[in-house]
């Protein structure tokens, strides 16, 4: 390791040699990191690995006290609380209506482009990256949160899901074995991970469910689902197989924040 620090190697890569490795857990390989670092007179990290939540049950951020409700290991997932307050979902949703929801797309495995699809029968829109004052705020809040960059993540986008209306089982880390996600990786590389923040939950049904792994979660309003999209070794993760179960009753308004490995510039 620390003959690859004085050869400048990224500390991303050293990072990821080290998990891939199998000997080194995250925490374990950051803190060695760190450790080689200062002892050749370098600063110190904190964005390498993959986004993580804190493994304290309550930590406050910009003055949201968030809770972790459950966690899992395999696939990484965190079942958030408070990551937003009620009146910041109420001006998201007001500011996402205000500029229009339109049908929902997924990206087309062969061309990369954007197109629609009768798996995923939401409307939606995005936002630019630091659109609002308020939604720099969130974006900080949610890098902060996860230890990793507000530059290395796409735009959010609130989703609405009305009665029927749902998103079948998919991935959000792109498939390399693909043609289309050759057009997704030149910019910012790969989804490393997903955090689908509720704005206002339906009465009943809208469930996100882990089909793979065999569990689901139902986030308050104002609370979240983070996962990793990447297994320890960097890879996709099959387990991140998720669904947005169909809304019985009310609709689901969910704001979508997806972190990159490198600045989505």
């Amino acid at each position: 390791m620390l003959e690859n620090i004085e050869r400048g190697c990224a500390t991303q890569d050293i990072m990821k040699s080290m998990l891939t490795a199998g000997v080194w857990q995250e925490a374990e390989a950051l803190c060695a990191l760190n450790e080689g670092l200062q002892l050749l007179g370098r600063a110190a990290v904190g964005c390498v690995g993959l986004p993580r939540i804190p493994e304290d049950r309550l930590f406050s951020l910009h003055s949201q006290t968030i809770e972790v409700l459950g966690r899992f290991k395999s696939p990484y997932v965190a079942l958030l609380g408070g990551v937003l307050s009620k009146n910041e979902c109420d001006e998201l949703l007001d500011f996402a209506l205000s500029k229009g929801l339109r049908l929902s797309s997924v990206v087309d495995k062969e061309s990369g482009q954007s197109v629609a699809h009768h798996e995923r029968t939401s409307t939606g829109v995005f936002f630019a990256r630091a659109e609002t004052p308020l939604i720099q705020r969130i974006e900080e809040r949610l890098a902060e949160m996860t230890s990793w960059p507000a530059t290395h993540a796409e735009g959010l986008q609130v989703l609405r899901y009305e009665i029927g209306q749902q998103y079948k089982a998919h991935h959000d880390w792109f498939d390399t074995t693909h043609q289309g996600a050759t057009h997704h990786l030149k910019r910012g590389g790969q989804r490393v991970a997903t955090t689908v923040m509720v704005l206002r939950a339906a009465d009943r049904g809208g469930a996100t469910t882990f089909p793979t792994a065999g569990f689901e979660v139902s986030p308050p309003p104002g609370g979240a689902v983070f996962f990793r999209n990447l297994t320890a070794a960097f890879l996709p993760d099959p387990l991140t197989l998720h669904a947005g179960a169909p809304v019985e009753q009310g609709e689901k308004v969910v704001m979508t924040y997806w972190q990159r490995e490198r600045d989505f510039a």
